[in-house]
């Protein structure tokens, strides 16, 4: 036992005991942690340390408490540096998954031409699609969605009411939904 300290008073919940204690051994716990963690952390590692003590003063069992402290100082230590190094591979994965998207959308959405080819692709996909529907309600479709005509206009190049040309829109546009399903996605995202 020493006379700074004494650990059964500690165990017991003394107060007064638990600060010499802690003035005690302060000191070097810092100098030891300061060689893992930069000083500001040392300190509260140290804190952590005292803290985890004093919850578990009565069941800790050290013959030689200084080494004790110490491996406890130094176990803490090296299980933040490894907390660190997750979280810095997790920051930099976060960074790296973000600069790919910047990268994306700069040389995707900001890109003409890009946005150009991948537009005409999809035009042509649709149009390939629209071929296969009859050929007045293939018209109609075109009319209404290619040329952006009113379905009175569509009706009266179509040569028919504007209630058919509805109709027709209707058929192309269920039939389209169907035929055009994989391409959803990618619509919705290049448009």
């Amino acid at each position: 036992m020493n006379d700074l300290y004494d650990i059964e008073k500690i165990r017991t919940g003394d107060q007064e005991a638990f600060k010499a204690f802690y003035t005690a051994f302060y000191p070097k716990m810092k100098a030891l942690a300061f060689r893992f963690v930069n000083e500001h952390v040392a300190e509260d590692l140290v804190q952590e340390v005292f803290l985890s003590y004093w919850e578990k003063k009565q069941e800790i069992e050290a013959y030689n408490i200084q080494s004790f402290l110490y491996r406890c100082i130094q176990n803490t230590c090296l299980n933040h540096i490894k907390h660190q190094r997750v979280v810095g591979d997790y920051e930099s994965q976060v960074f790296i998954a973000e600069e790919r998207i910047t990268f994306l959308k700069e040389t995707t959405d900001e890109n003409e031409v890009f946005q150009q080819l991948v537009q005409k692709d999809i035009r042509e996909i649709i149009d390939a699609s629209v071929d296969k529907l009859p050929p007045k309600c293939a018209e109609a479709f075109r009319l209404c969605y290619f040329y952006d005509m009113s379905r009175i206009d569509a009706a009266n190049v179509v040569g028919a009411s504007p209630r058919t040309v509805d109709g027709y829109i209707q058929k192309a546009l269920n039939f389209l939904r169907d035929d055009l399903k994989d391409l959803y996605f990618l619509l919705f995202y290049v448009l």
